[in-house]
C-alpha cells in the first residue's frame, strides 16, 4: 500500500472517530445535560460553540472523513469499476458513503442555519434585557423540536456509516 492510501486511510478513520464521536456524545450526554440545565443552557452552548469551537470542529472532521473517503473509494473501485462498485465490499463502501454524505447534509443544511438562528435569537433576547416574548419562546421552541429531530436522523446515519466502514471489506455475496 502507498503512503497516500496510508495517509488517506489514517485521515479518513480518524477524522471520522471524531466526527461520529462527537455526534453521537452531543446528542446522548451534551444536549441532555445542556436542557437539564434550565437558563444556564444558553452559558453551557455559548461555551460549546464560541469557546469551544464544536461547530468549526464538527465541520473540519466532517469535511476531512468526505474528502479522504472520495479519494479512497476512487482509488479501491479503480476508477468507479462497476464491478468493484457492485461487488459486497463495493456495496458495503457505497451504503456507508451515502450514509455519511447524507448525515453531512442533514447537518450543513438542516441543524447548522436553525442553530445560527436559535444562537441570532439568544443574543437578540439576552441584549434586550427581558425574557423572551410569547412569539420568541414559541420560535426558539420549534427550531429546538427541528435540530433534535435532524439530530437524531444524524446520529443514526453516523453510526450505519460507521459500522458500513468498519465490516464493507469483509462482506461477500
Amino acid at each position: 500500500m502507498s503512503i497516500v492510501l496510508l495517509l488517506l486511510r489514517l485521515i479518513h478513520i480518524v477524522a471520522g472517530a471524531f466526527w461520529v464521536g462527537a455526534g453521537v456524545a452531543y446528542f446522548l450526554y451534551f444536549e441532555p445535560a445542556a436542557k437539564g440545565l434550565g437558563p444556564a443552557r444558553s452559558k453551557f452552548m455559548q461555551e460549546l460553540i464560541g469557546k469551544y469551537r464544536y461547530p468549526i470542529f464538527m465541520n473540519v472532521s466532517s469535511l476531512l472523513t468526505i474528502l479522504a473517503g472520495l479519494a479512497l473509494y476512487w482509488f479501491s473501485s479503480g476508477g468507479l469499476s462497476m464491478a468493484w462498485v457492485t461487488s459486497g465490499p463495493g456495496l458495503g463502501f457505497t451504503l456507508g458513503a451515502l450514509a455519511g454524505l447524507i448525515a453531512f447534509g442533514i447537518g450543513f443544511f438542516g441543524i447548522r442555519p436553525r442553530a445560527q438562528r436559535m444562537g441570532a435569537l439568544g443574543a437578540a433576547i439576552a441584549a434586550a434585557g427581558a425574557p423572551p416574548t410569547a412569539e420568541q419562546g414559541a420560535e426558539l421552541g420549534r427550531l429546538d423540536a427541528e435540530i433534535h429531530a435532524f439530530e437524531r436522523w444524524d446520529v443514526i446515519l453516523l453510526v450505519i456509516s460507521l459500522a458500513l466502514m468498519a465490516v464493507s471489506r469483509y462482506l461477500t455475496f
